[in-house]
C-alpha cells in the first residue's frame, strides 16, 4: 500500500511539468505583404508615363474551419490623391489551416493634368502616397476583427532637360551689330520628375562661323546640379560677340546639354540677326547715287521748252510765206 501511494505522488508531481511542455496554441488569422519593403516603386513607361504595379499579400488561417475576409483599400492624402485604379478581390474565403497568396493591382499614370497643363508626380520626395489595405473577419456577415497593412508608393525617376532663351522679340533673340556684343539668358529646366545634373554641355553657332560667345561666368558647366534648390531650372548669361568684319546675316546659337540621369542630349536653338552698319550706310549711298544719276539722265535727254512769243512769230511767218 505504501508503494502505491508513493507512485501516485510521483505521477501527480509530474503532471504540471508535462502540461508546461504542451504548445500554447490558439487558432487565429493573419495577413501581410509578401515582401518587407516599405516603399514600392511605380515603374513609369518612358513614352506614355503609365504604370502597372502588382503587390502580393498572404492570408493565413489557422482555424480548423474556413473563414471569410472582406477587403477594402484606399490611398492616403500625403499628396493629392491621383486618379488611379486599384483592383483586388473584395472578399476572400480562406480554407482551414491554409496560407494563400493574393494580389492587388494598381494602374494609372505618373502625370497629373490641371487646366490643360500636365506635370509629373515628383520622384524627389520620400513617397507620393500610401496604400492602405484592410481585411475584416466576418461570421454570418457580422465583423469579428480587422487588420490593416500599408505600403508607401513612389514613382520611378524620369530625367530630361528643356532649353529656352530670353529675351525674345517675335521669336528671335537680340539684334547684334558688327563690332558689338549682346547678352542672352539661357535656361535649362527639368522636363522629368527628378532632380538631375549636366554631364556635358556644348555651345556653337550655325550659319555664322565668325560669331563668338563667352560663357565663363554663366554657371552653365558640366557637373552642375539642377532642381536641388527647388526651382527646377538653371539660368546662365551668355555674351554673344560679332566681329567688326561680320556682314549682316541671320544666325543661330545652339546649346546642347546631356543629362547625367539618362545620358541623353537635349538641344535649344536661338535665332538672331547680325547687322552691319557699314553695309547699311553703303547701301544708302549707293541708292542716293543711283537716284542722282537717273535725274541727270532725265535732264540730259529732255528737249528745251519753246516759249510762247517765239511760237507766235513762227506761226505769223508761216502765214506770210503761204500768201506769197
Amino acid at each position: 500500500m505504501r508503494q502505491i501511494l508513493v507512485t501516485l505522488l510521483l505521477v501527480t508531481s509530474l503532471i504540471p511539468v508535462a502540461s508546461a511542455q504542451l504548445p500554447n496554441f490558439s487558432p487565429d488569422w493573419d495577413f501581410g505583404w509578401e515582401d518587407d519593403a516599405d516603399v514600392a516603386i511605380l515603374q513609369l513607361d518612358s513614352k506614355t508615363y503609365s504604370f502597372e504595379l502588382v503587390l502580393e499579400f498572404f492570408v493565413e488561417n489557422t482555424y480548423p474551419m474556413p473563414i471569410t475576409l472582406d477587403l477594402e483599400s484606399e490611398l492616403s492624402d500625403a499628396n493629392p490623391s491621383p486618379e488611379w485604379e486599384i483592383d483586388h478581390p473584395t472578399q476572400i474565403s480562406a480554407p482551414a489551416n491554409s496560407n494563400e497568396t493574393h494580389e492587388v493591382k494598381i494602374t494609372g499614370s505618373g502625370q497629373y493634368c490641371q487646366s490643360g497643363e500636365c506635370n509629373f508626380w515628383s520622384a524627389n520626395d520620400n513617397f507620393l502616397t500610401e496604400l492602405s489595405l484592410t481585411a475584416t473577419f466576418t461570421v454570418a456577415d457580422q465583423p469579428q476583427s480587422d487588420k490593416e497593412i500599408t505600403k508607401k508608393l513612389k514613382p520611378s525617376s524620369i530625367y530630361g532637360f528643356e532649353i529656352w532663351f530670353e529675351p525674345l522679340i517675335n521669336g528671335k533673340g537680340p539684334l547684334v551689330k558688327s563690332g558689338t556684343t549682346e547678352e542672352v539668358d539661357v535656361y535649362i529646366g527639368l522636363s522629368g520628375n527628378s532632380n538631375d545634373a549636366i554631364s556635358k554641355i556644348d555651345m556653337s553657332f550655325r550659319s555664322c562661323p565668325q560669331m563668338d560667345f563667352n560663357s565663363e561666368n554663366s554657371g552653365l558647366v558640366a557637373g552642375t546640379s539642377i532642381g536641388g534648390d527647388g526651382s527646377g531650372q538653371l539660368k546662365g548669361t551668355i555674351v554673344l560677340s560679332a566681329p567688326s568684319s561680320h556682314r549682316g546675316k541671320d544666325c543661330k546659337f545652339l546649346v546642347t546639354a546631356t543629362s547625367e540621369g539618362n545620358g541623353r542630349s537635349y538641344s535649344g536653338e536661338l535665332e538672331f540677326t547680325v547687322e552691319d552698319p557699314g553695309e547699311k550706310v553703303s547701301e544708302e549711298s549707293e541708292t542716293e547715287s543711283n537716284s542722282n544719276t537717273t535725274s541727270e539722265l532725265v535732264e540730259t535727254d529732255s528737249l528745251p521748252a519753246i516759249s510762247g512769243h517765239i511760237l507766235v512769230i513762227i506761226v505769223l511767218f508761216s502765214a506770210l510765206f503761204r500768201r506769197e
